[in-house]
């Protein structure tokens, strides 16, 4: 894919705050469940209780499986809902998402997909993990040459990665079959670079933070579902939806914060098996 030229951002000042919201799975018909949840609703009602924070802001980095059914329908009502948020929102692909697709309809602005943005202090690099048909995923040669690219172009940045599949273990034997292909590549690349400091994802349905030879390694939960730590097999967790501030500092610090929804979404079924 064509790299996207770099965005400016608007936020001036030194502090860059980030609202990640991560794992829709949105259905082609609003109504429909998956796993008992209504998605489209969990979503909503999650981003509600985000922007209700009053902390506005400056980007909302959505970091894959916006759809669990990749349509036109799908893509066509998230961008009725993301034009409205009181700041640009950046969209990368998740493995249930059709890139492509995804593209052609949200990035129009103030939504974009896979872009370079450029802010006061910080450079945030956005990739593309998917490969098609397949849970896991992996850096083609492509995205680590744009990857490589933004890190030498702008060395006076600090530098937050986004991208959809976790480079790091989540502790769950069959969550971890769908872990990143090449990491250990991607984590090398990035430890060259003394201005990289944290890489986000989502795809894990749950918080994950730990630390890569100095950088700062961000998991976050889903809008809808979440899934249990710690578990050989596929098993859901009976704890509410959740999203992620992200603020990035003009020293090159990160401070995080998820909170989470004081419910359960309607109809999760937690004994589910899969889907």
């Amino acid at each position: 894919m064509t790299p996207t030229p770099a965005v400016e951002g608007d936020a001036a000042g030194d502090l860059i705050r980030i609202l990640h919201i991560t794992d829709f799975h949105l259905r082609s018909d609003p109504g429909e469940t998956l796993l008992g949840v209504n998605t489209q609703q969990s979503f909503e009602a999650t981003l509600a209780a985000a922007l209700a924070e009053n902390l506005t802001p400056d980007l909302a980095l959505l970091t894959g499986d916006l759809a669990q059914d990749a349509t036109r329908n799908t893509y066509e009502r998230l961008k009725g809902r993301l034009t409205a948020l009181p700041c640009p929102a950046y969209c990368l692909p998740g493995n249930h998402d059709d890139p492509v697709l995804m593209n052609s309809h949200l990035a129009h602005s103030p939504i974009f997909c896979q872009s370079h943005i450029r802010l006061k202090h910080w450079q945030i690099i956005c990739l593309d993990s998917t490969i098609p048909h397949s849970p896991y995923g992996r850096l083609a040669d492509d995205q680590r040459v744009l990857l490589e690219q933004w890190l030498k172009e702008y060395p006076d940045y600090f530098a937050l990665v986004a991208l959809h599949h976790h480079p790091v273990p989540s502790g769950s034997a069959w969550m971890d079959t769908m872990q990143l292909e090449n990491s250990e590549a991607f984590l090398e690349l990035l430890g060259n670079y003394p201005k990289a400091r944290g890489v986000v994802f989502g795809h894990i349905h749950q918080t994950l933070e730990t630390e890569y030879r100095g950088l700062r390694l961000l998991g976050s939960p889903s809008t809808c579902f979440q899934f249990k730590p710690h578990q050989a097999q596929f098993a859901l967790d009976a704890i509410p939806p959740g999203y992620r501030w992200i603020e990035l500092h003009a020293d090159g610090r990160i401070t995080t914060q998820v909170n989470r929804l004081d419910t359960l979404p309607a109809g999760l079924d937690v004994e589910s098996g899969g889907y």
